[in-house]
């Protein structure tokens, strides 16, 4: 366990004390469960919860200093009073851990679809090159190719800061990190040293947080900002606000596209088939072959966006080319299960209107001659509602049959989220309802038949079904696997 001084973490804190402060520090955390002894607890005001009220319950499990933003009473610990506990959350991880990221190559991607496959192709690409890699984002972290499981796809500042700590530990030279929209909005990633910033694509998401797609957009450009005059950002040409991102930088920018040859990276020639992608990428003139195991337009960008990155950190194109061609597969995403005289079942992680789009109107040119395909999806609670009826519409456009079931309802009554996914359908014909998500999808392989395909999206790698705040186990790749024997 380490121990620092804390006048060292608190260095460059603005704060008024009550109580008498502690020479040392153990920890940090913001959860009072986790509370240890010698920590510091940093009360945060939340949605559903005040961490004001949980300062008493941190004192008794040991912590040695309460960060608050008003004082609470009858409390026997030291308190530090500070206007914005979140962003002092940030600033006294980074302290506390002694600035791991600037001993790392950071490169943070944004956006709402693509992150976790760019972290994955580019860690591959990276690990092909001997680049000792490391990565954070939806599927966890990754030290090498060990993997560790985390609950968000960008963790709170301490965690982000502890994981670069272990980082900087074992050697790493590159940390590729998911940076959501949430984490930069709520100043988890303020004290990152950022060295390269990426941006796939922005569509409908998280508006329930956001409100508005401009604050939404703006809340992502915040990366950006973050990175210094010595490091670079790579953009999506493609996408419409391409240059809102390109205008909030202050260092060089190059652009990638699927469609304009003015980007400084391109697809030169591409060939998709049921088994993957082939291809050459232009590379500011350079040629880089690709040969992927990979399908879907999705795919494209993913793949474009992953390879002009690493040849912009120096990777040269026959390695780049050995780390794509080592992926069979991204857990969770697109990915696929066959069993003899079956349907092939693709789960995906799928959650947006665009996501919906992009994966479906993939799987529509991996049919066979006369198949179908068939849906089966729910959307996560507590989350914007106006999405629902449009994935809804989306399924329907592709799809045969629609099987409607939950997905993670959080504290939201199921029937209320399917009643929203149910108006965005046209003919009551195309959908049943089963609420049962491993029913659901026995039904949908009981339905459909060898030349069939059945799309399951929403979850994707997830291994739990959140329901009133309780995660309980469950995984749409485990049903999958037993109902067709795998291992």
């Amino acid at each position: 366990m380490l121990r620092v001084k804390t006048k060292d973490v608190l260095k460059n804190v603005f704060y008024t004390a009550k109580g008498n402060l502690p020479e040392y520090i153990c920890g940090i955390t913001n959860n009072s469960n986790t509370v240890k002894k010698g920590f510091i607890y940093v009360a945060i005001p939340g949605c559903r919860t005040d961490g004001h009220n949980f300062v008493g319950e941190a004192a008794k499990k040991g912590a040695s200093i309460a960060i608050v933003e008003r004082f609470v009473e009858n409390i026997d610990i030291p308190q530090i009073k500070v206007e914005n506990a979140r962003k002092v959350l940030s600033k006294i991880s980074a302290n506390f851990y002694g600035h791991p990221s600037k001993n790392l190559n950071v490169i943070g991607v944004t956006g709402t679809n693509g992150k976790t496959s760019f972290v994955y192709i580019l860690s591959k690409i990276l690990l092909s090159a001997e680049k000792k890699t490391g990565t954070i984002g939806t599927l966890g972290f990754t030290i090498l190719d060990k993997f560790y499981s985390t609950d968000l796809t960008t963790p709170e500042s301490f965690q982000i800061h502890s994981i670069m700590y272990k980082f900087v530990e074992n050697g790493i030279e590159y940390a590729i990190m998911e940076v959501s929209s949430h984490s930069l909005e709520l100043n988890r990633v303020n004290d990152i040293d950022f060295d390269v910033g990426v941006f796939t694509n922005i569509s409908h998401d998280h508006l329930d947080f956001h409100k508005t797609m401009d604050a939404y957009v703006r809340a992502k450009t915040k990366l950006f900002q973050l990175i210094p005059e010595k490091g670079f950002c790579l953009i999506n040409l493609d996408d419409r606000f391409a240059e809102r991102f390109m205008e909030a930088t202050k260092c060089v920018t190059y652009t990638y596209s699927i469609s304009d040859y003015n980007a400084h990276f391109y697809w030169e020639y591409v060939q998709e088939a049921e088994d993957g992608i082939k291809g050459i990428i232009n590379a500011m003139g350079s040629k880089i072959h690709i040969e992927s195991r990979l399908s879907g337009k999705f795919n494209l960008y993913n793949i474009l966006c992953s390879c002009a990155c690493a040849h912009l950190l120096g990777i040269e194109a026959k390695t780049i080319l050995k780390g794509v061609e080592s992926i069979e597969r991204i857990p969770g995403r697109l990915e696929e299960f066959r069993a003899p005289g079956k349907p092939r079942i693709f789960v995906d992680f799928a959650h947006t209107p665009d996501a919906f789009e992009n994966v479906l109107n993939a799987l529509t040119h991996l049919r066979k001659d006369k198949g179908n395909l068939i849906t089966v999806f729910g959307c996560g609670g507590n989350r914007d509602r106006r999405k629902r009826s449009k994935m809804a519409k989306t399924a329907e456009k592709y799809s045969s049959l629609c099987v409607v079931t939950n997905d993670n309802p959080r504290f939201e009554d199921p029937d209320e989220i399917i009643k929203d996914i149910l108006s965005g359908f046209s003919n009551k014909a195309n959908y049943i309802v089963i609420k049962d998500r491993k029913e659901a999808i026995e039904y949908a392989i009981r339905e459909a038949n060898e030349n069939d395909i059945i799309a399951i999206l929403g979850k994707g790698h997830e291994n739990y079904q959140e329901i009133k705040g309780v995660k309980h186990p469950y995984s749409d790749i485990d049903v999958v696997k037993e109902l067709y024997g795998l291992k």
